[in-house]
């Protein structure tokens, strides 16, 4: 029997071959739930076909979409016996038993589509324990047509909430899913929190929320949301606002320390403003979510981006030189014109207007005319020139590159880059706030041995290979650089990476049980992976931007640099970490003393070499013998050069330096 066409209201093009056993085995399922994650291939509705090349009949289930999970599901309350293919199909043809062989059902599916249907690539599934779990998911590979995947148990109904952190209750109006990002829906939220609650139960505060984000929400099953109050609230201690983002962070492998250090770095080095975002769980209408980031949104207002705001429409000239909010993205809902940028290999970029919303001619007009003349300024051929400098705030823009150059992020200048201008003609465009850090050393996979603008050609990026061009910009780098190494922002922020980890540990075990395949690295050692990587990074840009052997980072190099190196050689003093990788090798070592002891050579000379007591120039076991002269029997001769450390007194430190100095570090950190 063939099925007629017109029993297909409407099929696929293509179908998603899923799990089969070999065309001799068979195989049986369980009663239970079975899943279709429809996350990548987003069939309209779904159906799942089963049958058997050996039996002359087929059946197919109806499925249903399972809310928050982008799933499709059927409950089987009898199993299913002696199976050969196991399919989902995005068709609407009536669940039943038919009574053909089901590779007949696929010939007439392949017919009512145009002849797009194809099989292939069938994978036993015999060796699956289903009594594991009362609800299997199904995972295709990719968003293919004709794609295989994996059968992985879901125990994200076992989830909860871990007791451990804040918990926000976020309720919509009659449970509406929240599936738009462009408009909000109305709905209630309250915070259960021993020390900051907000709100309660029987008191939800009024709230909107929508969608927000660009690939996490078009690819992700956990997704972001924007949230506005009715009223100012300063949730959890956050600044004061109406408005406020829940970001889900849900590729973060790093042990969700990603945003957290970047963030970290972005205060210490002197931003103006950077976001706080504080870690929650979320009961999204009655369903557990797991863990969320409660976080300032970025927007002009007062204890966030502080500037005088302007209002749509403006027409005014003199208003609309501030008030501007700008961010470089590829989600253009509201874009101003496309500027011809002077870089051949990245010829265009979108500029969205976040302040103001609505442009008019006169707006659109100054803002275009701005970004072009910065652009111009950029790419001019005389690097001396200052003229861009006139339009961009220099040192913002150092501290802007120098935080996510560390963090190995090389999406900094091509997505979620914001940039703001305040009121005036003479006012200029700074870069900032720090907003997306979740592109950092690609999942720690990538080297350190290069700028993030030397990644290649995936991510385009605005104006910094070019400005890093202009001698005065790569002085105000290496200031900055110097800045960041001496007040200690790396050990400052990687500090903070244990606390971190044990604060979100029981909550991260809860969103791992709930969004399996979107989990973060909840491998005990993820903080200090994640802080090698960054401390490998730091110490090929010190190579770069440091002066070599200027260990203790006071700007020149002296022989106490040599004593910080052994002090972090053998006390593992952390306060010289960046600087005692002096070969910029990504490693303290002997090679390191030994090369600093090179450089103090060339700047001493010979005869003023530390440790060379009877000033031959070189430190051999003779000098030991001086210094014992000097110190047992008084003798004058070596006086001067006896004081080994440097601290106006001959003692038995000097002895042991001088040992050290002979003997050179043994030893790696």
């Amino acid at each position: 029997m063939r099925l007629k066409n017109n029993t297909i209201a409407r099929v696929a093009l293509s179908l998603l071959m899923l799990m089969s056993a070999s065309i001799t085995s068979a195989l049986d399922l369980t009663p239970g739930c079975y899943c279709f994650d429809n996350s990548k291939l987003k069939f309209s509705q779904v159906k799942m076909i089963a049958g058997s090349v050996t039996r002359p009949f087929s059946q197919v289930y109806d499925m249903t979409p399972v809310a928050g999970h982008n799933w499709w599901m059927t409950t089987l309350d009898v199993g299913i016996n002696d199976l050969s293919y196991f399919i989902f199909v995005e068709t609407d043809m009536p669940a039943g038993i038919y009574n053909t062989r089901i590779y007949m059902i696929l010939d007439s599916l392949e017919e009512a589509g145009g002849g797009a249907l194809r099989l292939t690539n069938l994978i036993s599934t015999t060796n699956i324990d289903w009594s594991k779990s009362p609800t299997w998911v199904f995972c295709p590979f990719n968003d293919r047509t004709m794609s295989n995947g994996y059968w992985r148990p879901d125990y994200s109904y076992d989830a909860t909430t871990s007791g451990s952190l804040p918990v926000i209750y976020l309720n919509t109006k009659d449970s509406v899913a929240i599936t738009s990002k462009d408009h909000y829906i109305g709905g209630s939220l309250w915070i259960d929190d021993p020390l900051q609650p907000l709100g309660s139960s029987h008191e939800p505060l009024a709230i909107e929320v929508k969608g927000r984000g660009n690939w996490t929400w078009e690819n992700s099953n956990k997704k972001p949301y924007k949230i506005k109050f009715a009223t100012k609230q300063a949730p959890l201690g956050l600044d004061r606002s109406r408005h406020f983002v829940l970001l889900a962070h849900y590729n973060d492998f790093s042990g969700y320390l990603r945003n957290t250090m970047g963030f970290d770095m972005s205060r210490l080095l002197g931003m103006p403003y950077t976001p706080t975002q504080v870690p929650v769980e979320v009961v999204l209408n009655g369903d557990y979510m797991g863990l969320y980031f409660l976080c300032e949104k970025i927007r002009v207002e007062g204890g966030r981006v502080d500037i005088m705001e302007q209002a749509d429409n403006e027409t005014i000239a003199d208003n609309v030189t501030g008030g501007w909010l700008l961010e470089l993205t590829d989600d253009g809902n509201i874009v101003i014109d496309q500027y011809q940028n002077n870089d051949p290999a990245n010829p265009r970029f979108t500029i969205v207007t976040q302040s103001p919303e609505v442009l008019s001619s006169v707006q659109r007009a100054y803002i275009h005319d701005l970004l072009a003349r910065a652009d111009s300024c950029v790419y001019v051929p005389d690097k001396s020139d200052q003229g861009w400098e006139q339009l961009i705030d220099m040192n913002t823009l150092a501290r802007f590159y120098v935080i996510h150059e560390v963090m190995e992020n090389v999406e900094a200048f091509s997505g979620s880059l914001f940039m703001y201008k305040d009121l005036g003609w003479d006012e200029k465009l700074m870069f900032g706030p720090v907003w997306d850090f979740d592109n950092s050393f690609f999942q720690e996979s990538t080297t350190s041995d290069h700028f993030i603008y030397d990644y290649g050609t995936h991510y385009p990026f605005l104006w910094i290979k070019e400005i890093l061009k202009f001698p005065r910009f790569q002085q105000q780098v290496k200031a900055v650089w110097h800045e960041f190494c001496s007040n200690h922002v790396l050990d400052i922020a990687t500090s903070k990476a244990w606390r971190w980890r044990e604060l979100v540990s029981d909550a991260e075990q809860q969103d791992r049980l709930r969004w399996h395949d979107y989990a973060s690295n909840h491998s005990p050692l993820a903080p200090q992976q994640f802080i090698d990587v960054i401390s490998k990074k730091a110490a090929w840009l010190n190579k770069q931007w440091g002066l070599m052997g200027d260990v203790n980072i006071d700007g020149m190099v002296t022989i106490a640099d040599l004593f910080a190196l052994l002090d972090f050689l053998f006390n593992n003093n952390q306060q010289y970490n960046i600087g005692s990788d002096v070969d910029g090798d990504g490693k303290v070592t002997a090679t390191d003393w030994r090369v600093l002891c090179d450089i103090l050579m060339g700047q001493c000379g010979q005869e003023n070499l530390p440790g060379d007591v009877n000033m031959d120039g070189v430190v051999t076991a003779a000098d030991l013998v001086a210094l014992y002269d000097c110190m047992l029997n008084g003798t004058q001769q070596y006086v001067t050069t006896c004081d080994v450390d440097g601290d106006g007194a001959v003692t038995t430190a000097d002895m042991r330096l001088l040992y050290e100095i002979l003997l050179g570090p043994n030893v790696s950190k």
